[in-house]
């Protein structure tokens, strides 16, 4: 097998694998805070914002399907407009790089490493994921293939599981309490997460062709919101929004608070493994896109001298915020939200219309 081609079915796995578990842990407290018992209907637009990324990115790369996203970007939009949008978007993926190696640092800090320096901990990992990454897509898609089931099973189970502490009467009002605004707003943290899916961009030409490539690779996404909004529908139902807009991770509560017959308990040990799986695909994933890229622009760093660089970039990154409150909190208000969300969303869509405006223009000539 080739390991720099990702098969249809890797695809599938692995935009399921790197989205699901973060967005499920980070996100909906903000979200319930915001829209409060509508937060499902939050999760709903996120999903909607996710599916028009993808589609317009996959537009995009079907256009020019024999071609490098460097390549396709100057081609539609000119070579040094195109460079600068490319780079930004690069630049962009490195900085959540950053983001997720703290994310992960604090998580395992608070949770089951609190003794061990933060910097250890996104060492380890970071360094962990130099090695798939060094040898290929082909590798992180077998890797997502291993994990992506155990995966599912990980996140499904503990909420059935969880059935017997919800009760619907929490997600009552239906819209009265938020109104669209507040549902709109509530929407954007999970849409952070879901709409770096175009991430694609970079990868879908480096995937197998196979007529099913692209129902794959929407199931995947689709598949990855819709257990976001299982998840925020469980969180509010069991807690209550006053309770579940206070946890900084909700989702982890949900599962210590599970208890059957006295016997099954302590499930949040799975979600903090499971967790731990799904961000590793997904650093890897980051890691190998940014390098991949910045290689593009460079003569003299090939992928895999680009691969330390950037890890060593994104490390120094990631010791920058001082606390959980500044990784987790003002980053998506200050810079993730306002920016880099509409960056991702807006890119493959401006480079879409861009496509079907010069179509037009040709077969009016």
């Amino acid at each position: 097998m080739n390991d720099n081609v990702l098969t249809y079915k890797q695809l599938f796995w692995l935009f399921l694998s790197m989205q699901v578990i973060m967005n499920m842990l980070l996100t909906p407290s903000g979200s319930i805070m915001v829209a409060q018992q509508d937060a499902w209907l939050s999760a709903l637009i996120a999903i909607l914002i996710s599916l028009l990324t993808l589609w317009t990115s996959i537009k995009v790369c079907t256009r020019y399907p024999s071609m490098d996203f460097h390549v396709i970007i100057e081609t539609i939009a000119g070579k040094w407009i195109g460079r600068i949008l490319s780079i930004f978007l690069l630049i962009s993926f490195t900085i959540v790089l950053a983001v997720m190696l703290r994310q992960y640092g604090e998580f395992v800090s608070g949770t089951v490493l609190p003794n061990t320096p933060i910097s250890v901990i996104i060492f380890c990992i970071l360094v962990t994921a130099i090695y798939p990454t060094f040898h290929g897509l082909g590798v992180i898609g077998r890797l997502a293939e291993i994990f992506g089931p155990i995966l599912l099973l990980g996140i499904i189970s503990p909420i059935l599981l969880g059935i017997v502490n919800m009760d619907v009467k929490h997600l009552l009002p239906f819209w009265y309490d938020s109104g669209i605004l507040a549902i709109i707003t509530g929407s954007l943290g999970p849409a952070a997460f879901l709409t770096d899916c175009v991430l694609i961009l970079w990868i879908f030409n480096l995937s197998e062709f196979h007529p099913n490539k692209i129902k794959y690779l929407v199931w995947g996404i689709i598949t990855s919101g819709l257990l976001y909004l299982l998840s925020v529908t469980s969180i509010i139902a069991t807690f209550g929004v006053k309770i579940a807009s206070t946890h900084l991770y909700p989702f982890l509560i949900l599962e210590r608070y599970i208890s059957i017959f006295g016997m099954i308990e302590n499930l949040d040990a799975i979600v903090i493994t499971v967790w731990i799986l799904s961000i590793f695909l997904k650093i890897c994933l980051y890691l190998f896109v940014t390098s991949y890229g910045f290689s593009m622009y460079t003569a003299k760093i090939n992928r895999h001298k680009m691969v330390f660089y950037i890890a060593g970039i994104a490390f120094f990154l990631s010791l920058l915020p001082r606390n959980v409150v500044d990784i987790s909190i003002e980053f998506p208000q200050v810079v993730g939200i306002p920016f880099i969300l509409p960056f991702w969303v807006i890119l493959p869509l401006f480079l879409s219309l861009t496509i079907f405006i010069k179509d037009k223009i040709n077969k009016t000539q």
